[in-house]
């Protein structure tokens, strides 16, 4: 707690320790450019404030975090990068995380997140990064999310998703979406069709199913042809290496 009365606080890092405990919810009110508190042992819920946090850069990856992503995550007015990748969240994905229009990596892979991605995560238009692999996710992978300008890498592998459009399809073809191990007919690399129907069998709805289907923004035409640009340095992923300099 007396880290929240370090008034001129900006830039948090206590990543690779042994921590444990609750995490004080205030902490997302404070004024935070970056918050790195991956690899350490935090077992809870994610804070229900967490979209309050100013900070650019949050990565969360590599603890035990259990529960839903909170739905205020979409009222994070800064996030350009977030990693909630490898830990025990559950529940369905938000709609409110297609709200973060500023974002170009969001990685929730590795939970036991399910239900069908949202199609607002097709507003994300700064958005380069999206890992939702390692999850219990299904349905149809939303067309909308593929006419994304800027994704250079979207992964989608170890879930149980059974079709892709037109549109996915061709980014498959040029490498930018990894769909292996999934019920998809006619793919490769594909789950078996026991796994499939056992999963199947097992489906529950997410309890706010209809706003999955909702695209709160103007969806701007596909263009096959993606710009080029140069491999940018994220800061996020860094922090998961002891030994990468950050900055």
């Amino acid at each position: 707690m007396s880290i929240l009365n370090i008034k001129t606080l900006t830039f948090l890092d206590i990543r690779y320790n042994l921590l444990t405990g609750i995490i004080p919810p205030q902490i997302f009110v404070q004024y935070l450019d970056a918050f790195f508190l991956n690899n350490n042992n935090f077992i809870q819920k994610l804070p229900d404030n967490i979209g309050s946090t100013s900070a650019f850069y949050l990565t969360l990856a590599n603890n035990k975090f259990v529960g839903p992503i909170p739905r205020s995550i979409g009222q994070a007015p800064n996030l350009l990068e977030i990693l909630f990748l490898n830990n025990l969240l559950t529940g369905c994905i938000p709609y409110e995380l297609g709200l973060l229009k500023k974002a170009i990596v969001i990685d929730v892979g590795f939970n036991t997140l399910t239900g069908p991605l949202p199609r607002s995560l097709g507003c994300l238009e700064s958005v380069e990064q999206l890992n939702f692999a390692g999850n219990l996710l299904y349905g149809q992978v939303p067309e909308v999310i593929c006419s994304l300008k800027n994704l250079v890498n979207f992964t989608l592998s170890y879930n149980y998703f059974t079709k892709v459009g037109p549109l996915c399809r061709e980014l498959i073809e040029n490498g930018v979406l990894n769909v292996e191990k999934n019920c998809i007919n006619g793919l490769p690399n594909q789950r078996s069709i026991l796994e499939c129907v056992l999963f199947r069998m097992q489906i529950k709805l997410c309890p706010l199913q209809k706003s999955l289907r909702i695209i709160p923004c103007n969806i701007s035409n596909f263009s096959p042809h993606r710009p080029l640009r140069p491999e940018r340095h994220l800061i996020s992923y860094s922090a998961l290496s002891k030994h990468t300099k950050l900055y």
